[in-house]
């Protein structure tokens, strides 16, 4: 802050300010998208999209750090600012000026009067009404409180008929906020529908930690055990119950608590709006509608757990009520909830695109499934609806999620058999200390023998005294594996190492006279060309 001519308080952007490390960020996040549109054809498109629309926040985010117009001046002819296109507002043309924060963001929201000289000088391409913000987050975070106290002081000293007029309304607005709320609390004493979710997802945790699973970062194959999503085992295995599983499990204590914190604010809000009945509604059919639409992404891959998908039905669900009642709601309430949760649901959104591993589509179902239940259920705050009429909205919107869900799920392909996947996993798990030994000791003996320190009958011998034995040991082992599934994987491992085993034979046979030596040395020929072919296989599989 400085002191300018006539007591004027200015404050100016700073580069030690949060803004930094925003832009930062966000143009790191355009780089790796344009940096991924140009590694791969698929989405290269959006991608690009993408990046380019990040380079712009960037850019804009960067402006008031370049501008030589302050974040924020007050004096007494008036307040103004780099958002306010360098003017400077003279308090007769101001009706309020009041403090905004969202997302711990401070704004400063200022009110003109109709007809008022600075609404056309200070419009903008999104200010075109009454309302002008000034966003403080290019200051230091201690100079945000002292910007604020200036705009409020200053506009009470120097404009104070409006600020006893601001300061009445604030006052009725604040009496009709209360009365509001208490008509909630009224509505729903106790959102226990949202104590009971929470409680089975944490409880569902516990359950999986005394399972010994990893409290941080569970193993993909324990989750599928207990539960999570797959296309093809909901496709075609007809396991329709794991898309409600997959809504109680998670990957770790960090992705739990994520989601209940989202969940905790929002899900008490739309509790005394809908009740708790329809709150489980809501939750439900947001949660396996996000899963049903996750079968056709991201479970087509990997696995997909969570409760997200049922958390953004929530936030949806919160979002159209609020706007549904917005005329019966405190409009600070209003402003509130449709900017903090919108953002929020923009933000997470955003993200779910831009990082791989999380699962969007179950988000985007969810948040799309939460806004058409509040759009067709009946809130409580709606006092003129009678029971039949309740009843009939509540059984059409659970028609809808029945349509939603079975055809989502219905039109679905599999995709990765993640049974079969698992189970191959899991034998190579016993397995591979064993294959890694043979193939080690084998190899070592074959460079021996070509680095001249072992003849080729050393060599024989060895292999009919340990490598043959070895290489046996381990064909029986992956035959003898538990598994039901067909699992290509262990096909091919088992062929390989039969087919070595075999040369190895044919191998000790030309050296001991007991086979043809031509016939052996094409049948040889024979198999290295299917060991090629197993390779590759292999390494397909495996890229």
């Amino acid at each position: 802050m400085e002191e300018g001519m006539v007591g004027r308080q200015v404050f100016r952007a700073t580069w030690r300010s949060s803004t930094v490390w925003v832009v930062a960020l966000v143009g790191l996040m355009a780089l790796a998208l344009a940096a991924a549109a140009l590694g791969t054809s698929r989405g290269a498109w959006f991608l690009g999209v993408l990046a380019l629309f990040f380079g712009l926040v960037a850019w804009l985010l960067l402006q008031p750090l370049l501008s030589a117009h302050p974040i924020l001046s007050v004096g007494r002819d008036g307040i103004g600012g780099y958002l306010l296109k360098g003017q400077t507002i003279p308090w007769s043309d101001i009706t309020d000026v009041s403090h905004l924060s969202v997302q711990g963001q401070d704004h400063l929201q200022i009110l003109l009067r109709e007809g008022a000289a600075s609404q056309a000088a200070t419009a903008g391409l999104f200010r075109r009404g009454l309302k002008r913000g000034i966003v403080l987050t290019p200051l230091r975070k201690a100079e945000r409180q002292p910007a604020v106290q200036a705009a409020l002081q200053a506009f009470q000293r120097h404009a104070t008929g409006q600020a006893l007029l601001a300061l009445n309304g604030r006052l009725d607005e604040a009496r009709a906020h209360e009365a509001f709320e208490e008509r909630l609390r009224v509505l729903t004493p106790t959102p226990w529908a949202l104590y009971a979710v929470i409680a089975v997802n944490v409880a569902v945790w516990l359950l999986n930690l005394f399972d010994g699973m990893s409290a941080m970062k569970p193993e993909s194959a324990d989750l599928f055990a207990w539960g999570a999503n797959s296309a093809t085992a909901v496709v075609r295995d007809g396991e329709v119950w794991r898309l409600l599983t997959a809504t109680v499990l998670h990957g770790g204590v960090l992705h739990l608590a994520l989601n209940m914190f989202a969940l905790w604010d929002a899900g008490r809000r739309v509790c005394q709006w809908f009740g708790n009945g329809q709150f489980l509604l809501i939750y439900l059919g947001a949660g396996l509608t996000g899963s049903a639409l996750s079968l056709h992404f991201s479970s087509q891959q990997a696995i997909s757990v969570g409760a997200s998908g049922a958390v953004f039905g929530v936030l949806g669900a919160l979002l159209v009520g609020v706007y549904q009642h917005r005329e019966r709601v405190p409009k600070a309430m209003v402003t509130q909830l449709l900017t903090s949760q919108g953002v929020f649901v923009a933000i997470m959104l955003v993200q779910g695109f831009a990082r791989s591993g999380i699962d969007n589509a179950a988000h985007v179902g969810g948040l799309v499934a939460g806004a058409v239940l509040a759009w067709v259920l009946v809130e409580l705050l709606d006092e003129r609806a009678s029971a039949a009429q309740r009843r009939r909205q509540q059984v059409i919107a659970l028609c809808l999620v029945l349509l939603m869900v079975g055809g989502l799920a219905r039109t679905a392909q599999p995709g990765v058999d993640h049974r079969q996947l698992f189970e191959s996993q899991a034998v190579l798990k016993d397995v591979l200390p064993r294959m890694r030994a043979a193939e080690e000791a084998f190899q070592k003996d074959v460079k021996a023998q070509q680095a001249g320190s072992m003849t080729d009958a050393q060599l024989i011998d060895a292999m009919e005294q340990r490598h043959m034995p070895a290489y046996r040991e381990v064909t029986r082992l992956l035959g003898a594996s538990k598994t039901d599934a067909a699992t290509p994987m262990l096909d091919d491992l088992r062929e390989l190492y039969a087919t070595v085993l075999e040369v190895m034979t044919l191998e000790v046979g030309k050296h001991r006279g007991t086979v043809d030596v031509a016939q052996a040395s094409a049948r040889q020929a024979a198999l290295s060309t299917r060991l090629k072919q197993i390779n590759a296989r292999l390494k397909a599989r495996n890229p």
